[in-house]
């Protein structure tokens, strides 16, 4: 007898005939309702969206399954291992938020080299072109893009090669070539520098049409312009600002040109990582001003009109909070004759987020870790609640405006808002946004613009930009700080030639990449403000935009001369600009219905009696005077001087559903008059009512808070 071996033998048997282990890609489609990119307790789920999983498994042969979501938004693939590209189809009004920009610490269980957080970003047009047949793929930027450091540990262009190579993974069949564009040294500025011989610039770029762009670049614009005190002096961090300023301007200008001029291009912007904290001991204009410059990368990317792709490097190399806690990985920098650039393990964290972020997933051997399965394969949306249109163009500085009005509306057949400008400081300037929606919440708001030339552009540029109270440029002497630097978001136009004053350089970088539009061009933005110190001062927050600040939202095309010589004859057609609001949307109440007016001859008191609004947690009365809407079909309900108002107004049982309200006489305007009643439910208040053809009477008049 020999039990032992028996068992063996068993046990040996057992495992054989197990079947294997599922290798699975999974993931939840979700609302971001807070536009973060991670999946937070209480964010529902988006079912019915389709998902496609394309790629080679090693076994041998393609897999290509599409799927949709299920009620809780999840889906599930089973492909082996492999190299596979993850495609959604966007749902209706909606965008994808950011690749998720959340820190853990190092030590945190699963925080391993040199994946760190799985941050996939989204780019549904790649899979396309690589299954077509050909993807042009141009890495343009500095010296983290070239892969370079004083370490000599790592070879140029090795991550996006890379990349590159895993593209070929997943689609043998299609052709991928890697332009190798990127020069060691350069700033945002090069982008917008029209020059032969070399791909690192947007003109050569959309010469070539490439399909993927990825661009790593920033870092040298602050190079030379960083504080070098301790404590830095105000001089010090105006300069360090309005270099910020200048390179978010070139990298909107640059984005948008990618967009617009290649169609279905993907483009992809790594955010940067904060070389002076790989100890986890950075000095304080890092500490203060990193973080807002991440930030900064983010907004540019997702404004655009195509939403641009985010690599989130910052999130994981190593960084302090501003009271000096670490997170990400340290030991990634070239400490050698460098202390700037990455080491080779730094690397190898870039290429894993710019993989995440073009939806990327390797299963087995090939993945950075190994992983036979990827769950959190996650896709945030936000979804658009409202796009809001001026009321109000005004032509100011002696800027021309022709039909200003054709501007408030996309639905008007092209017709265009005529501006022409000149060599000084004019400008027309498009304003009253509804700020009255009160059933929307906002995360996140994109100002866009849709517009043409006529004419010849030359040296006399414009510009279009978008300033959440109206005021464009702080005051002269304004001191610059984290918390005080951005005063308006630019939409057309990079920084230009010699910009900033304070740092004039790159005399032949373009303002404008396509100054003269023949056909109608559309350009958007992340409008921003400035962040907040959160109340344990460790970090920075960025409120969404308020309701009342789009009511002081402005967006403005203005000339900027670069030659100052006049000789320029162009107008900028302009159909439309706009706010698109993403967040969130309560439902609104249903009009107040039954309305019945009698007045005591005695007291002249008015008793108005309706139906009783279910839930209404208030009423409000609203008075009109008729002449205006006889006359001309104006309602004049709720503002002065011909309309009044009786917010959360007292009320009584009526009846079965009837309640009833008295206007005491002495309140009742005089002369002849319309009167309305509108209810509130959780904060949103009910329509005033609809004109015969169905639309809702001007909610503009609705004043009650």
């Amino acid at each position: 007898m020999r039990p032992v071996r028996v068992a063996a033998c068993a046990a040996l048997l057992a495992l054989a005939a197990a079947p294997a282990a599922a290798q699975t890609v999974s993931g939840t489609v979700f609302e971001d309702l807070d536009g973060d990119g991670v999946h937070d307790a209480g964010e529902p789920a988006l079912g019915g969206v389709t998902v496609r999983l394309y790629g080679q498994r090693d076994a041998g042969g393609t897999f290509d399954t599409t799927v949709t979501t299920g009620p809780d938004g999840t889906f599930t693939f089973s492909p082996g291992d492999g190299c596979y590209l993850v495609q959604i189809v966007d749902p209706p009004d909606r965008r994808r938020s950011l690749g998720r920009f959340d820190e853990r610490a190092p030590g945190t269980p699963g925080y391993t080299h040199p994946v760190g957080v799985r941050r996939f970003g989204g780019a549904p047009d790649l899979l396309d072109r690589l299954v077509a047949g050909a993807v042009r793929y141009t890495s343009m930027g500095d010296s983290i893009a070239w892969n370079w450091n004083s370490c000599f540990d790592t070879s140029s262009f090795w991550y996006s090669k890379q990349v590159r190579d895993r593209l070929r993974c997943v689609s043998p069949s299609g052709q991928v070539d890697l332009d190798e564009a990127a020069i060691k040294g350069e700033h945002t500025d090069d982008l917008l520098v029209d020059e032969q011989g070399e791909m690192n610039n947007v003109f050569r770029v959309i010469e070539a049409q490439s399909e993927l762009v990825t661009i790593s670049m920033v870092g040298n614009d602050l190079l030379d312009d960083e504080p070098d005190s301790d404590p830095p002096t105000q001089a010090q961090i105006n300069r360090f600002a309005a270099e910020l300023i200048d390179s978010r301007q070139n990298l909107q200008e640059a984005l948008s040109a990618l967009v617009s001029e290649i169609p279905g291009a993907t483009v992809e912007l790594n955010t940067l990582y904060d070389n002076l904290a790989d100890d986890c001991a950075s000095n304080d204009p890092h500490r203060e001003w990193l973080p807002i410059l991440a930030q900064m990368l983010r907004d540019v990317a997702w404004g655009q009109a195509r939403r641009v792709t985010n690599a989130e490097v910052f999130a994981e190399f190593s960084h302090e909070d501003l009271a000096g806690g670490c997170s990400g990985f340290t030991g990634q920098i070239c400490q050698f004759l460098d202390g700037i650039h990455p080491t080779d393990d730094g690397y190898h964290v870039i290429r894993e987020k710019v993989w995440e972020s073009l939806d990327g997933v390797l299963l087995g051997p090939r993945d950075a870790l190994g992983a036979p399965s990827l769950a959190g394969v996650d896709q945030g949306y936000l979804r658009r609640v409202a796009r809001l249109f001026p009321r109000d163009a005004e032509a100011r500085g002696g800027a021309t405006l022709v039909d200003g009005a054709a501007a408030f509306s996309l639905d008007d057949g092209g017709a265009a808002a005529s501006i022409r400008l000149g060599i000084g400081g004019e400008e027309v300037r498009f304003s009253g946004f509804p700020d009255w929606l009160d059933e929307i919440e906002p995360v996140r708001v994109i100002a866009g613009v849709r517009y043409r030339t006529a004419g010849t552009v030359t040296d006399d540029f414009y510009r279009v930009e978008a300033s959440v109270d109206g005021t464009f440029r702080p005051p002269p002497g304004h001191a610059y700080a984290p918390t005080s630097w951005d005063f308006f978001t630019p939409i057309v136009g990079g920084g230009g030639p010699n910009a900033p004053a304070e740092d004039p350089d790159y005399p032949d970088a373009k303002l404008l990449v396509v100054p003269n539009v023949a056909a109608f061009r559309t350009v958007s933005a992340t409008l921003t403000k400035n962040p907040v110190i959160s109340a344990d001062g460790t970090h920075y927050e960025w409120p969404p935009i308020t309701r009342q600040e789009l009511g002081t939202t402005e967006i403005r095309v203005v000339a900027a001369p670069v030659a100052a010589t006049p000789g320029d004859d162009y107008e900028v057609l302009v159909d439309a600009v706009w706010l698109d609001v993403y967040g969130t949307a309560k439902p609104r109440p249903e009009e107040v219905t039954g309305l019945t007016v009698e007045r005591d001859a005695a007291s002249g008191d008015l008793v108005l009696t309706f139906d009783e609004l279910t839930d209404a947690e208030l009423y409000n009365v609203y008075f009109g005077a008729l002449a205006p809407l006889h006359a001309e079909g104006r309602y004049t309900h709720g503002v002065a001087p011909d309309g009044e108002a009786r917010c959360d107004v007292p009320t009584e049982p009526a009846g079965p559903g009837r309640v009833r309200t008295t206007v005491p006489g002495a309140e009742v305007p005089g002369g002849s008059r319309y009167l309305l009643v509108t209810g509130r439910r959780d904060g949103v208040e009910s329509p005033a009512g609809y004109a015969s053809d169905g639309t809702e009477r001007d909610r503009a008049l609705n004043v009650c808070p």
